[in-house]
């Protein structure tokens, strides 16, 4: 059985889908406490164990995201319930969505280490970019409310919504498609975070190619295929000066293998 799958990569941190309850065995989990930096919402409010908040929320058919740094250390995990299926309609021969997927954020918590430096916005980005669907949460406090609203533009639900047209007073929602455009938002406005190897090595590449140094092949190809991952998802004009170096290297340096 497949435990993980990863979706997106940025350096040493990846973001990813976990497949199995079995998987959570695999990552390392720091719980925290006054004088130890780690995960302690659920453990200091709840008393619950993550490994068992985690386990129980794949058990529950929950989709449950994760971001770990180097091979195993868990930075932070985001847990969604799919409170509706989309419906789909044929016009024209087509079968198009008529209404969306519809999914409640259930938590959402990072490692107090990584906090404040945008591991949270590209997890939840990642995480609704995969699902594709309307979002729901309900924060529990003032803080979060200010950061699903500021920072993630969620509205504030007012009519009824969904298949059986319910509502869901006190909820907020980011609703689709503008759930996808998150990502690229994301990416456009933070792209040191969201692609950090390729803005690295843009810069180096940049530096190099002003000073006159000898580029390597090696280089260049790379530069090439993380520029090809991003899939469009860079602002334009960053996408353009890279595209603009790109031919740069290759028609003014000698590459050498």
């Amino acid at each position: 059985m497949q435990e993980m799958e990863k979706i997106h990569q940025a350096g040493d941190i990846s973001y990813a889908l976990l497949m199995s309850s079995e998987a959570v065995d695999t990552l390392d989990i720091d719980v925290g406490a006054a004088d130890r930096e780690g995960f302690i919402y659920f453990h200091q409010k709840f008393g619950m164990p993550y490994t068992f908040l985690l386990k129980r929320s794949i058990e529950s058919g929950h989709f449950l995201f994760v971001s770990i740094a180097g091979n195993a250390k868990l930075i932070g995990f985001a847990r969604f319930e799919k409170l509706e299926e989309q419906t789909e309609k044929e016009i024209k021969g087509k079968m198009n969505v008529v209404s969306p997927s519809l999914f409640l954020l259930r938590s959402m918590e990072v490692h107090s280490s990584f906090r404040n430096c945008g591991i949270g916005r590209v997890l939840f980005s990642t995480a609704v970019y995969y699902l594709r669907g309307n979002v729901l949460t309900i924060p529990d406090n003032p803080e979060a409310t200010s950061f699903f609203s500021k920072k993630l533009g969620f509205t504030e639900v007012t009519d009824p919504i969904g298949n059986y047209r319910q509502k869901y007073e006190g909820y907020l929602m980011l609703a689709y498609p503008r759930a996808v455009a998150l990502w690229h938002e994301i990416a456009t406005r933070y792209p040191r975070i969201v692609y950090p190897e390729l803005i690295d090595l843009y810069e180096s590449l940049k530096f190099r190619l002003n000073m006159g140094k000898v580029i390597p092949c090696n280089d260049i190809n790379r530069f090439e295929t993380l520029l090809g991952k991003c899939d469009g998802m860079l602002s334009g004009v960053m996408e353009k000066e890279m595209d603009h170096l790109l031919n740069e290297l290759r028609r003014c340096v000698r590459c050498n293998t």
